[in-house]
């Protein structure tokens, strides 16, 4: 007999003869489900077919026993056999009570096992789907059923029936499974409603989902290409765009060009959305009427107020020590034990003059010795300090250079989710006198916007940064921005004092600064050193080799703590491609980690890094951490992070927030230091190739540098001097 599907969708399409193939069947067996249980290898009990069939892929809330028609592609696995990779899934009534007998005691449904199951289907037969849909009142018919069991049950299964009707409904807009899942856990059982009403909502809402696949769905949905709702979300979505590559705002002519690119309608049409968000005052224009620059407010008054606050901390005079500057630095360099360069000097006497002083400077320049130097003077004076940092790692090597504790930015302004925000703020200021934060370049105007909000008044900052590095990941060139301004005090340290001791990796960064080709070591004992790989592939066994084998071997450095920076997520050198070819160089394969789409199951031993905040469990984006155990019953991993060194637990959702950290992005490296660094460097990259993007990744080593790849990639980032232009206006604001 035929079955036919539980919920009203859209069903398969017919495959062509080289498209996607589908099956039908029973779940007869779990062989693998991912922590965070959408991805499954399982075998399907096939009609006709002695032996069932390998299914893999992303089926959440399926289980065994129930009946599904899936589709997808066939693929032969070397050790796995032929096996159907999943691109859809619906689930499908059965018919026969033997098939509905599986279906209910296959575990979807709370308090129904096989035993109630059985009991169930004895009483009513076939018509018992109909009864849990429409009179389940009646399931007190059956003999040793209660009031309470029947209304759990009938509550499990409403819930069960929702969540399904709920997939089905997504997966008939096109949207994959794992895709639809993720869509039903922010909204719930609101998720079909808020889909209808604005399927624009998604793009801000939902992580992976972006305005061009809201906009897919909405076209599914049948609303209009000139709808508000639409011309609306393109222009917000321009500006979140903007403000993800690290602007503050848009000028105008460049938000018309991507709101036409995007929507592909006139501006004529578009203006008047722009209009209306400006009058909302979701948006402000500003600057000159024939070209406006368009803010989103809140960015555009947090840089206001960033301007307005730095000028106050310029103009005020600090409070003064009672102190006789040039004795205090003769003191200073006797006990630091060496001789205090004219810059170094002028750094101090501005920072104890200043309440706003920024040191900028390269690596071996000596800006640890300005703020141990400036630290010893304070505290004999009985300045109350901080010292803080973006990163947690930052933090632990501040710690270690200046011998006092540091902490990173969010936990020193203690920032409470339950509360809302950071708890440090205007009205309940830090208990300080003087703030000083390493790792200035990797300020965005969030964060800094939130360090001045704290500051009290009669409180002086410190900025320690190396400007040449990378800008924030986040809106904002806020270092930059400051000693561009030209109306604040800044000191430059340009001497390099640890170019012989550190070998070539501190001179050959600052020769590549100057737009020179840096040197490789002509002895094994050497300390960096470049691999000619032109071919992708031959590029990336290279990487694993050095990590896994080589670099271990020679230096005694462990495995793990190796860093491989790549320029990019994506392609064969890319860190997706990288961490996967080490987490089986390192931890072998495991079943299902080639499924396309995939999350990776993490196991113990795994190197990973946090991808977003989490201030319930006091870890942030680019900590790093090992993981401790995983517990697949439980579905829970548990991950000892470093710096400072705690162990937190993550349950299956939470899981999304980790990835594996063999290989990261330059970018996400800012304020960290490794033992090693290997770095991919290749044409395909060519999108990233620039020269302080190169100088950040060297800078991050401590004992050895090797570049691995092409000649005329290095050389295309080195002449690249032109890092990607900013929008934002604080340094014009400060001179204004």
């Amino acid at each position: 007999m035929s079955d036919t599907p539980l919920f009203p969708g859209r069903a398969p399409a017919a495959a062509p003869p080289d498209g996607p193939d589908s099956v039908e069947g029973v779940l007869d067996y779990i062989v693998y489900r991912s922590d965070d249980g959408e991805f499954l290898i399982a075998r399907l009990k096939v009609e006709g077919r002695a032996i069932p069939v390998t299914i893999k892929g992303a089926m959440p809330g399926v289980e065994r026993g129930e009946r599904l028609r899936v589709e997808g592609r066939w693929r032969e696995d070397a050790r796995y056999g032929r096996q159907l990779l999943v691109e859809q899934f619906l689930p499908v009534t059965p018919k026969t009570p033997a098939g509905l007998e599986r279906y209910l005691s296959g575990g979807q449904v709370e308090g129904i096992g096989p035993v109630f199951a059985k009991r169930l289907v004895t009483h009513f037969g076939t018509d018992v789907l109909q009864v849990l849909d429409h009179d389940p009142a009646r399931l007190r018919e059956v003999p040793g059923i209660g009031p309470a069991r029947a209304r759990t049950v009938a509550e499990a299964w409403a819930r069960s029936r929702a969540l399904k009707s709920t997939l089905i409904f997504l997966h008939g807009l096109g949207l994959g499974a794992g895709l639809a899942a993720r869509i039903q856990r922010v909204y719930g059982e609101r998720t079909v409603a808020v889909v209808r009403e604005n399927p624009y909502r998604l793009a801000g809402d939902v992580a992976g989902i972006g305005f061009r696949t809201a906009d897919r769905i909405a076209r599914e949905l049948g609303i209009e290409e000139d709808s508000p709702h639409r011309l609306r979300a393109g222009l917000l979505f321009a500006l979140a765009g903007a403000s993800r590559e690290g602007h503050c705002y848009l000028p105008g002519p460049e938000l018309r060009s991507r709101a036409e690119d995007l929507l592909g309608q006139d501006w004529e049409v578009i203006r008047p959305c722009l209009r209306d968000l400006q009058r909302e005052t979701t948006v402000v224009l500003d600057g000159p009427r024939a070209e406006p620059r368009v803010w989103d407010r809140s960015v555009r008054e947090l840089e206001v107020a960033a301007a307005e606050r730095c000028l106050r901390l310029a103009r005020d005079e600090a409070r003064t020590l009672d102190l006789d500057v040039p004795a205090a630095l003769r003191w200073a360099g006797e006990r630091s034990g060496i001789r205090l360069t004219e810059s170094q000097r002028e750094a101090l006497a501005v920072a104890l003059s200043r309440k706003l002083t920024i040191v900028t400077g390269g690596p071996g320049t000596g800006k640890t010795t300005i703020v141990r130097a400036l630290l010893d003077m304070w505290e004999r004076k009985g300045v109350r300090v901080k010292l803080a940092a973006p990163t947690g790692r930052a933090a632990r090597r501040m710690e270690e250079a200046t011998g006092r504790r540091a902490s990173t930015l969010h936990r020193l302004l203690e920032y409470s989710p339950q509360r809302g925000g950071f708890q440090r703020d205007r009205s309940t200021p830090l208990q300080v006198d003087a703030l000083v934060v390493d790792e200035a370049s990797m300020l965005d105007l969030h964060l800094f916007g939130a360090v001045l909000d704290a500051l009290p008044n009669a409180a002086r900052l410190v900025l320690v940064g190396d400007v040449e590095q990378l800008p924030s990941v986040g809106a904002g060139r806020v270092l930059g921005d400051l000693i561009g301004s030209g109306v604040l005090a800044v000191v430059r340290l340009d001497r390099v004092f640890r170019q012989d001791e550190a070998g070539l990796i501190v001179g050959n960064a600052h020769r590549i600064l100057r737009g020179d080709r840096p040197r490789a070591a002509d002895s094994p004992k050497g300390d960096f050193f470049i691999i000619d790989r032109d071919d992708p592939e031959a590029a990336r066994r290279t990487v694993v080799h050095l990590v896994t084998r080589r670099i271990p071997d020679r230096w005694g450095i462990d495995p793990t703590d190796v860093q491989v920076l790549a320029p990019m997520r994506k392609g064969t050198c890319g860190t997706e491609a990288l961490n996967a070819a080490l987490r089986e160089a390192m931890l072998g394969p495991e079943p299902g980690d080639d499924a396309p789409g995939r999350l990776p199951a993490l196991r113990p031993g795994e190197r990973v890094m946090q991808t977003r905040n989490d201030y319930d469990k006091d870890v942030f984006n680019g900590d790093m951490g090992v993981v401790e155990e995983r517990d697949p019953a439980a579905r829970v991993t548990t991950v000892r992070f470093e710096a400072p060194e705690r162990i937190v637990r993550y349950t299956a959702d939470e899981r999304r927030a980790l990835e594996s950290a063999y290989a990261v992005t330059i970018h996400k490296s800012q304020g960290s230091e490794y033992p090693a660094v290997v770095v991919p460097l290749l044409t395909q990259h060519f999108r990233m190739l620039q020269r302080n993007l190169l100088y950040t990744a060297i800078t991050r080593a401590q004992r050895v540098v090797v570049l691995v790849g092409s000649r005329r990639a290095i050389e295309i980032a080195i002449d690249n001097a032109d890092a990607d232009v900013r929008w934002t206006a604080l340094a014009e604001r400060l001179r204004g």
